[in-house]
């Protein structure tokens, strides 16, 4: 992608407007059910980074975020668009002050993530969208923007909420997901228009190899305890022991597998 030179205002930093122009450009250029588009677009008593029009007639706010954020101002602004028939694209500046860490797209083990990422991994369905950039010669290029899954770690002292004298943070677990192309999905979760990209969920993906290794394993016989540790041995790595304890629990309630009480007793006492 062309270059763009890092000149900014007074009232917005390098990185806010830089993303923002890419996004305004690139979104339409690959997303051919964008009809219209505009940078700075007022919707009510608010001013959207990016408006974006489908040819189904469903509109789209892009809220770049660099600066810190509370959890209030996130669903103050996406209850704002909402009321008017508006989806909200939230995407954070992946190296911004808005996260408790920086964020990239690989699997990272107990990274900081604050109130804000919290929230709209909440909001948004277990994902958060993120977008850095590549800065050299004073100049600024988009990197693809990708997703991030949030899991609790394992270990029960590290799930609660951390603070310091200004910033409280949670230590979660980060799983990446790529994002397989610029079109944008406009759908409802939780009560709220969300626009988003066609990544798959997380945790649904997880639920379907879960399953397939079950039955895998009940056709040769295999005991539970070792079904369990096949599962563990699949999927940990890339999801983290308490993600995939998590789903077995939810697809053992779905009557989508079956184990013994005694070892849904034990899984439902690591991850309570």
């Amino acid at each position: 992608m062309k270059e763009i030179s890092l000149i900014s205002t007074p009232a917005e930093s390098y990185s806010h407007r830089v993303i923002k122009l890419f996004l305004y450009k690139y979104i339409y250029k690959n997303d051919k059910s964008v009809v219209k588009r505009s940078l700075e677009k007022y919707l009510g008593n608010r001013f959207a980074d990016v408006y974006l029009q489908l040819k189904t007639g469903q509109e789209i706010a892009i809220e770049v975020q660099n600066s810190k954020i509370s959890p209030k101002d996130i669903l103050d602004r996406t209850k704002d668009y909402n009321k008017q028939g508006v989806y909200v694209l939230w995407i954070l500046y992946g190296e911004g002050k808005c996260v408790a860490s920086p964020k990239h797209p690989v699997d990272t083990n107990r990274v900081k993530i604050s109130l804000a990422e919290n929230t709209l991994h909440r909001i948004y369905g277990g994902r958060v969208y993120y977008v850095n950039l590549d800065i050299r010669n004073n100049k600024a290029a988009l990197q693809t923007p990708f997703a991030l899954h949030f899991s609790k770690p394992i270990k029960k002292k590290m799930r609660g909420i951390f603070k310091t004298r200004y910033n409280s943070y949670f230590f979660r677990d980060s799983i990446f997901t790529q994002i397989p192309s610029w079109k944008i999905l406009c759908t409802e979760f939780l009560g709220y228009k969300i626009a988003r990209f066609y990544d798959k969920n997380l945790k649904i993906a997880l639920k379907e190899k879960i399953v397939n290794i079950y039955y895998k394993e009940k056709k040769v016989n295999s005991k539970e305890k070792r079904i369990i540790k096949t599962m563990l041995g699949a999927f940990e790595k890339k999801y983290g022991r308490y993600m995939v304890y998590y789903v077995i629990i939810e697809l053992f309630n779905e009557h989508k597998i079956d184990f013994c009480r005694k070892i849904i007793n034990k899984i439902q006492k690591t991850i309570l």
